[in-house]
Order: C-alpha cells, then sequence, then structure tokens
C-alpha cells in the first residue's frame, strides 16, 4: 500500500513540474505555418489557423490574397529566422524575421510575432493582415504600382538617332462612331490583316460596352506607314489612327541601318519563362539582331515599383519597398551616317556587302548589306503578309552578309601569299614565274585536277609586282606549291584564317580548308589565289588587309564608339586595338604596299577605275567562283594611305559570271564621298 502511494504521488509531482506532458508544443504548428508560407502552400497555411481567424477570412479569401500579393511583387524566395518561443498559459508568441527577395521591389525584410491559441488542446495561428506585412491593419490592402524606364538610344558617331523609343500608331475606333459594325469589321480586317472574329471580340469587351464613347486600340502600326496606307485605313467609316496611345521601338533610318541596329521584337512565351526573374514582363521588347540584340542587358531599362499599404479610403498609407526605375544605356556606333547612307545607295538593287573601316583604329565606319529589310515591322508584331515576303526572299534579307556570309577570298588573297613566301624566301621581288605567260598550266604531268588558268594581262614577264597588278593566278599557284601546305597552314593560322574574330556582333568562323579534307597539289594550288576551299566573311578580310597599313598588325574591328548612362555618365569607350600583331613583317608590308598602290594606279592595274585624283589608294581585285560557276563573288579592298582620315573599304558581291566590275563603281563612289 505505501508503494502505491508513493507512486501516486510521484506521478502528481511530475505532471504539476512537466505541463507539457498534458498539452502539446506551440513550436510544431508554427513552424509548419511558417514552413508552408515559405513553399507557398497558403491552403495548408489556412488550415492551421484557429476558428475565430477562419470566422473572419473564408479560405478562398485567404488562399488568393496570399497569392495575389506575393506574385504580384514576384516573390523569388522567402527566408524566415526563428527566434525562441514564448508560452504564457493558453497563448504563445513566435519572434521571427522574414526577408523577402523578389524581382520587381528588390529584398526587403520585416520583424514579426507569430500568436498562437491554444484550442482544444491544439496549437493554433491567431491570424490578422499584420502576419502579412507588420504594418497592415483590418482593411488594409496590399498595392504595387509600376514605373516605366526607356530603352536606350542607339546613335551613329554624330548623335543621329538610329534607334529610339517613340509612338506608334493605333488603329481603334469609337464604336458610338461606327455606323455599321458588321461593315467595319470587314473592312477593316483585311486591311490590317486580323481575324474579323478577332476584332469583335475587342469591340465585345464589357468596358467597351459601357464607354462607347472611349477610343478602343485595335491593332498597333509602325511609325512610318504610308500616307496612302492611312487614307485606306481612315476612309473606313468609324476608324481612327492615334499614335498618343502606343509607345514602342523606332529606326529612323528605315533599312538602310537595319543590319547594324537589328530590331526588337515582343518577348514569346518560352524567352518569358527563362527571363522572368531578370524583370521581363509579358508585353516587353527584346532584342532579336544586330546591336539590339548584342547590347540588350545594357540597352534594356528596368522597371521601378512600389509596394505599399491602401487604407479603406484607398489613400496610399505606408510604403513597404521601392525601387526607381533604370533607363537604359544609349549607345553611341562608330558609324559614319554619311559613308553608311552612300554604301546602302550604292549597294541598292545588288546583293552583297560594303565594309569600311579607319585602319589605323579598326573603327567601323560602314557595314551594309544588300538587299536590307524595314526594322520598323517587328516591334509591333510583324504582319503575316510582310512576314511571308521576308522570310520566302530568296536573297535572304535577314541574313548580314558582312559577318555571317562566308565567300571564298578569290585574289584578295594573294597578297597574303605573297607575304608568306617573301618571308621564307621562297620568292623575292624579282622572281619571274615564266609558266606564267601561258593561257594554262599543269603542273605536273601526274595532275587531274583541271589546269590552272591565268587571267587575261598584257604582255610582259610576271614578277611578283605584275603579278599582284594584274591578279595573276599561275603564279601564286606556282608560289603556293613552292611554300608548300604545311608552311601555308602554319601561316594561315597566323593571319586569322581559322580563327574567330572577336566583334560585338556574331561573325562566322573562317577557314583555310574543310576539317575533313586531306591536303592535296591541287588544293594547295587552288587555294593560294583565295580559292579551293578557303572561305572568309568580308569583315574579317577587311581587318586582314589593315596589317598592310599598320605594318603588320591587323587591326580589330569595333562598332562600339561610347556607352553612357541615362544621366550621361560614360561606362565605355573606344580603345583601338590589334587584333593579331606582328602578323607580317615590316619588310614584307614595305615590299608589298607600293604594288598595291600601283593595281589602283597602273592603268593596266585590275584596281585601276577606282583612282582618284589626289588620293593615293592601295588596292587588290578578286574574282571568286561559287557553286556551279554560273556566279562570282566580286571583291575589292582598298585604302587610302591618307594619314588623318584614312579609310578602308571592302566591296563584296554576289553577281552571274563576268559581271563583278561594279564593285570598282561602288568602292570609287565610297572614296569619292568621303573624301570630297
Amino acid at each position: 500500500m505505501k508503494r502505491f502511494v508513493v507512486l501516486v504521488a510521484l506521478s502528481l509531482i511530475i505532471c504539476w513540474a512537466v505541463p507539457a506532458c498534458s498539452r502539446p508544443n506551440p513550436k510544431e504548428p508554427a513552424n509548419a505555418y511558417l514552413d508552408a508560407w515559405k513553399q507557398g502552400r497558403y491552403q495548408d497555411m489556412y488550415e492551421l489557423l484557429s476558428l475565430e481567424s477562419q470566422s473572419s477570412i473564408n479560405q478562398q479569401d485567404f488562399v488568393n490574397r496570399y497569392t495575389n500579393i506575393f506574385s504580384a511583387i514576384k516573390l523569388d524566395k522567402l527566408e524566415i529566422t526563428t527566434e525562441e518561443i514564448i508560452i504564457e498559459d493558453d497563448k504563445a508568441y513566435l519572434p521571427f524575421k522574414a526577408e523577402f527577395r523578389t524581382n520587381t521591389v528588390g529584398t526587403f525584410e520585416y520583424e514579426y510575432t507569430l500568436p498562437l491559441v491554444l484550442e482544444d488542446k491544439q496549437w493554433k495561428i491567431a491570424w490578422s493582415p499584420s502576419l502579412i506585412f507588420p504594418i497592415m491593419h483590418e482593411g488594409d490592402k496590399v498595392r504595387i504600382t509600376q514605373h516605366s524606364a526607356k530603352r536606350g538610344v542607339i546613335t551613329d558617331r554624330e548623335g543621329n538617332p538610329l534607334a529610339t523609343d517613340g509612338p506608334a500608331y493605333t488603329v481603334g475606333a469609337k464604336p458610338s462612331a461606327i455606323p455599321d459594325i458588321d461593315g467595319f469589321v470587314k473592312a477593316l480586317a483585311p486591311l490590317i490583316e486580323m481575324d474579323e472574329s478577332a476584332i469583335r471580340d475587342i469591340l465585345d469587351q464589357k468596358w467597351v460596352k459601357d464607354n462607347p464613347d472611349l477610343f478602343v486600340p485595335i491593332k498597333n502600326l509602325p511609325f512610318n506607314i504610308s500616307e496612302d496606307y492611312k487614307n485606306k485605313l481612315l476612309n473606313v467609316k468609324g476608324v481612327m489612327l492615334s499614335s498618343k496611345s502606343h509607345t514602342t521601338r523606332q529606326y529612323p533610318m528605315e533599312q538602310a541601318f537595319a543590319h547594324v541596329t537589328g530590331y526588337v521584337q515582343q518577348i514569346n512565351q518560352d524567352e518569358l519563362k527563362e527571363k522572368s526573374p531578370e524583370g521581363y514582363e509579358a508585353e516587353d521588347l527584346i532584342g532579336r539582331q544586330g546591336i539590339e540584340a548584342a547590347l540588350e542587358e545594357k540597352l534594356r531599362g528596368r522597371r521601378g515599383y512600389t509596394l505599399y499599404i491602401e487604407d479603406e479610403e484607398g489613400k496610399q498609407k505606408n510604403i513597404i519597398a521601392k525601387v526607381e526605375p533604370q533607363d537604359g544605356n544609349d549607345v553611341m556606333l562608330t558609324i559614319d551616317p554619311d559613308l553608311q547612307k552612300t554604301a546602302y545607295k550604292a549597294l541598292k538593287g545588288h546583293k552583297g556587302s560594303v565594309v569600311a573601316l579607319n585602319p589605323a583604329t579598326g573603327e567601323v565606319l560602314a557595314l551594309v548589306s544588300q538587299p536590307s529589310f524595314d526594322p520598323n515591322i517587328f516591334p509591333v508584331g510583324v504582319s503575316p503578309s510582310s512576314w511571308k515576303a521576308i522570310s520566302q526572299d530568296p536573297n535572304h534579307p535577314l541574313i548580314n552578309r558582312c559577318i555571317q556570309s562566308l565567300y571564298p577570298p578569290g585574289s584578295v588573297f594573294k597578297p597574303f601569299t605573297a607575304a608568306m613566301a617573301l618571308e621564307l624566301g621562297v620568292i623575292t621581288p624579282q622572281t619571274v614565274v615564266p609558266e606564267a605567260q601561258k593561257e594554262e598550266w599543269v603542273p605536273s604531268p601526274n595532275w587531274t585536277a583541271p589546269p590552272i588558268r591565268r587571267v587575261p594581262h598584257p604582255p610582259g614577264e610576271v614578277n611578283l609586282r605584275n603579278a599582284i597588278v594584274w591578279s595573276d593566278n599561275i603564279f601564286f599557284a606556282w608560289t603556293g606549291l613552292k611554300i608548300g601546305h604545311k608552311d601555308f597552314e602554319a601561316f594561315a593560322d597566323r593571319y586569322g584564317l581559322g580563327k574567330s574574330l572577336s566583334f560585338i556582333l556574331p561573325v562566322k568562323s573562317s577557314q583555310v580548308k574543310n576539317d575533313a579534307t586531306q591536303w592535296s597539289d591541287a588544293l594547295l594550288a587552288n587555294t593560294s589565289y583565295g580559292q579551293g576551299e578557303m572561305l572568309v566573311t568580308p569583315l574579317q578580310m577587311a581587318a586582314m588587309y589593315t596589317a598592310f597599313y599598320n605594318g603588320g598588325d591587323m587591326m580589330l574591328p569595333q562598332l562600339i564608339k561610347e556607352i553612357r548612362t541615362a544621366s550621361g555618365q560614360t561606362v565605355e569607350s573606344l580603345q583601338p586595338k590589334p587584333w593579331l600583331e606582328d602578323v607580317i613583317p615590316q619588310q614584307q608590308v614595305e615590299t608589298l604596299l607600293p604594288m598595291l598602290v600601283d593595281t589602283v594606279e597602273d592603268p593596266t592595274g585590275t584596281a585601276h577605275k577606282v583612282k582618284i585624283p589626289g588620293l593615293t589608294i592601295a588596292g587588290k581585285t578578286g574574282t571568286a567562283q561559287v557553286g556551279d560557276k554560273t556566279e562570282e563573288i566580286a571583291w575589292f579592298i582598298g585604302f587610302t594611305l591618307n594619314t588623318e582620315r584614312p579609310l578602308l573599304v571592302c566591296v563584296a558581291l554576289e553577281v552571274p559570271a563576268g559581271e563583278g566590275d561594279i564593285k570598282l563603281d561602288i568602292a570609287r563612289r565610297m572614296f569619292a564621298e568621303y573624301y570630297r
């Protein structure tokens, strides 16, 4: 009996001393509530609320409220740090700190106290709006407003805008002014290339029916639509045109700078999923091509946001967090506007490209590809007919031929073969190749490839000078075979063939030959005068020629002159630098440069048509056969020896065989306009 009494007494003492044996631990539901909040499981949070709290807000309203607030601020991550829980009879309090990392207002934090009550032997959350944000009270709402930011302006070197934000035309109507809805829809739909049902859906919206005197936007159009097209639209009874309701990207120079600026387009769903954390939203424009794409991160503006509490009267009460809008950086290009326009006009009607550089600094003064396109059609949403015309054009106007077209360089590569041979001692300037007197040459009795054919030229011995001035294929095929394929390939690598050219826009990689092809005498002979399997872009070929101006250094082509913040602070400016140094020894440059001058100056030179009195121009022509030999690539690369304002021009045209002389007219026009 004594033992029984002792056991009962001991049990009573333990239960009195340790109340936890009769009630649960409040830390568990508190942690469960906070974990559910961190993971966005708002329904699970609601199930942990007290009966009194649940009576103040139903489950759907609770879930919607949390969902709407934290999706609106684009909550990326919620970090919660808890302290020691405080228990007072049937109540408990858990102090904690919440850090909100958002993709709108950045990161902010608040200190909270999570109250719990003991209800039917279970701890429950005593919820109130202050558990959303501590400064909230009953009746308050959370609001977030957006502050727009401008995309940076792209200008030429003189500050003229090439890409800027500006108004678009919006086709719309006041429903009260439409005399006949059916007639309106039928007449307008084909003009703006929209389905009739889509137009009806816009006009059938509730807010439209409730406000028939308001302007209803239907479709945005480029700012540069023609007067004829405007008149056709306005002839539809009820149509109105507004230039105040929508801002878009404008390209004032239209086709002339299209491949340089590129264009922007509305972000697509796949991109939005990937870039939403970076602040992109569904209606945003994103760079698709050219500088717009290459410098997207620098050009794009960052929206600002204000997250605040609104009281029951709809007035702003407290600001929770705020991020100021940030306009994009402005980009000044190296492009000379007059030279760019000259090149664009000179190329009109042709298929090809013109690259103009300052050979001393590498600055790109003109970068023109034809055929071109109007970039203004993309920001507002390219119409089906426009996209069909561009995408199905066999001349591929979207391709920037300056950097994306790989061509055999033909005879414009011959000076580099000469530089190799001179450096190796395979030839001297006095070397004469008697075989070059023949119309065609077969290098050996076991030669199985077609014979090497020479370019017609005047009578006379074919030494190095005449071989360059007259562009003799046989001389350079003979020279290439003397060099040998191992040395030839090593020198080609030194000259940048097969190396990637670092440029702000993507440049296709050049090659000496296909990787799978084995060297043969026939391939080496043809490659030595720029045929075979050698391929290079016009921009790289232009960069290679800067070596003859700079005593052996090839300058890196650069298109960006300066980048500034919206407030005018310079964050980046052009620093001329070599792409490849000492690729051609000074001695060889001094030997070859007068020969390139003679190619223009000598009446028998292949580039004599480019000669301009008062200017000293060094240059080289090239004609490269492609495909079935019915077409060819017509090249000219030349540069002035003017030390104050030097100009290098590279013309590369895709022309029918035998019609390449237009390259010289284009080049001459470029030099004449620049130095007029």
